[in-house]
């Protein structure tokens, strides 16, 4: 994402905090920006695309440091260390937690509704993964029930924060909270049947799978954009270009098993060293939605794809 673009979205999520998104006009945002209305229009076709972009921005920054990872220890204590990174952060993020308890944001449009629902499901997914990487045999059974357990707690916990004035001890909280999920993974007897499984999940598998598509389809279409951005260039430039998006779409979208990191990143860089103007804003477009499908599927081989 362009250095600009990020500066919009992080002042946009200010002015969502401070009046409401609704009652925040396009007309408060361009000024807040110094931009004209038609500047507004070629970096978001709406303030539904934009407040979509505020969520993905700030979600994804929450959720990465939440699931990093620097593999150093036990699970149960790399485990501990991720949750007292959440809780740690906290603050950070008091503006953009404001905007998303004092609207009823779902409602804005289907995408915006799809997009929340799908990261509860995301983030649940991922408490499954942790919880048998720390707990192994012994939770599995009930992974879904004991992860939709904590998936509550750790929110409880995280509004409790929101709302305290003074910084609490992140670590103090995160091993507090540990001991009681020890406590929860034990109490299942043995021949205690689970609430939840698999099949009555099936609505965020399926979803899963239908956002899956859609963010194929938007980058199939940034694809096309670009190429058709760079039939604009010169003779010899263009068909180099074409070549590159060509080569870079067939990794992505076009080869069995997982794309090429290395290659991708190569290709990616001799784009952006031809980012001439008719083709700089459709690369970015497209830089943009390459970012979001790779993060999907790293999220899709490491987390839900396992359950």
């Amino acid at each position: 994402m362009d250095e600009r673009r990020t500066q919009f979205i992080e002042m946009a999520m200010k002015l969502f905090a401070e009046k409401g998104y609704h009652a925040t006009s396009i007309q408060d945002l361009v000024d807040a920006w110094g931009i004209s209305k038609g500047a507004f229009y070629h970096h978001f076709t709406s303030k539904e695309d934009l407040l979509l972009a505020v969520l993905r921005h700030y979600s994804e920054k929450m959720v990465a440091e939440l699931t990093a990872d620097d593999g150093e220890g036990t699970e149960k204590e790399r485990w501990i260390r991720q949750l007292s990174a959440h809780f740690s952060h906290i603050h950070e993020y008091k503006d953009f937690l404001r905007m998303i308890m004092s609207e009823q944001l779902p409602k804005v449009n289907p995408e915006v509704e799809r997009y929340m629902f799908r990261q509860h499901g995301r983030l649940f997914w991922w408490y499954c993964t942790r919880l048998e990487d720390v707990y192994g045999e012994a939770v599995r059974p009930y992974v879904y029930d004991v992860a939709m357990m904590i998936n509550g707690i750790v929110r409880q916990y995280l509004f409790y924060c929101f709302f305290h004035e003074e910084a609490l001890n992140a670590d103090e909280i995160a091993r507090f909270l540990a001991r009681r999920f020890d406590a929860i993974v034990a109490s299942f007897a043995a021949d205690e049947p689970p609430l939840l499984t698999k099949e009555s999940l099936a609505p965020w598998v399926e979803l899963e799978e239908r956002e899956r598509q859609r963010q194929r389809e938007r980058l199939a279409s940034a694809f096309s954009a670009a190429r058709a951005a760079a039939r604009e260039l010169r003779s010899k430039q263009a068909r180099e270009v074409l070549e590159a998006i060509a080569a870079l779409e067939e990794e992505l979208l076009g080869r069995d098993g997982s794309p090429r990191a290395y290659l991708v990143e190569a290709l990616r860089l001799y784009l952006r060293q031809h980012a001439a103007p008719p083709l700089a804003d459709a690369l970015a477009a497209l830089n943009d939605e390459i970012q979001a499908y790779q993060q999907s599927e790293r999220w899709e081989r490491e987390t839900w794809r396992k359950h």
